[in-house]
């Protein structure tokens, strides 16, 4: 996911209100991990990135 679309994605996220502890728990991977991820200082795989998005866009 380019920088500019993990930008409105984490806007996106703030916006409904979905923490990063929910998030974390859906994407079975560490509250860190999906912090560093979203200011953009490592990746995840694709299905990861796929699933972060869907979940955010049907919440």
């Amino acid at each position: 996911m380019n920088i500019k679309l993990r930008d409105e994605y984490l806007l996106k996220r703030r916006k409904k209100r979905i923490s990063q502890k929910e998030l974390s728990q859906v994407l079975q991977c560490s509250q860190s991990l999906l912090s560093r991820y979203e200011r953009g200082q490592c990746g995840m795989k694709k299905e990861k990135v796929e699933l972060y998005r869907r979940y955010i866009d049907e919440k």
